[in-house]
């Protein structure tokens, strides 16, 4: 049986958010809606398919607590760098620079990425490379992570395994 909220707004919202990862509660209090509306939602998405995994129940302890910079990015100019990410991923030059912000920052706000991976294009291209680059390196386990309304980040795990695959330094 679906659920009541399937098809509406708030639960195509919710399945569209639970499928980038967002977890039960984040959505549950962000639709101000029960913890089981929310996960009876994307239960049945995930019975569906339109999901391929359940998301986590919540943020882990501690995650709301690191932020993006708020400072200038600079990027050194690095061509072995950007080589080593297009022979080893398939990464363009500005896919490559975006990921070299990351791998500078504990986390990058959107604005802040845009100003130095493509000033001159629309500010919503940072979530198209983003995406993009989602779909190169989540071939190899190297994730890009959402930090809400706000940007991205690397863990410290996955810069790891990015450098592990194309050896050498940022």
């Amino acid at each position: 049986m679906s659920h009541p909220l399937r098809g509406t707004f708030v639960g195509n919202s919710i399945v569209r958010l639970a499928d980038e990862g967002v977890p039960i509660g984040a959505l549950s209090r962000t639709f101000k809606i029960p913890y089981d509306s929310a996960h009876g939602i994307v239960r049945q998405a995930l019975d569906d398919g339109v999901i391929v995994e359940m998301p986590a129940a919540d943020w882990p302890a501690g995650s709301r607590l690191r932020q993006p910079t708020t400072a200038p990015i600079r990027l050194d100019e690095r061509p072995d760098f950007l080589m080593r990410l297009k022979e080893a991923f398939g990464l363009t030059p500005a896919e490559g620079r975006l990921i070299q912000c990351l791998m500078q920052a504990r986390a990058c706000t959107k604005p802040h990425l845009h100003a130095v991976v493509a000033p001159e294009a629309e500010p919503k291209i940072v979530d198209v490379f983003v995406c993009k680059i989602r779909g190169k390196l989540g071939k190899f386990q190297v994730r890009i992570e959402t930090i809400w309304g706000q940007g991205y980040a690397m863990t410290e795990e996955n810069k790891r395994r990015l450098m592990a695959r194309i050896g050498g330094a940022p």
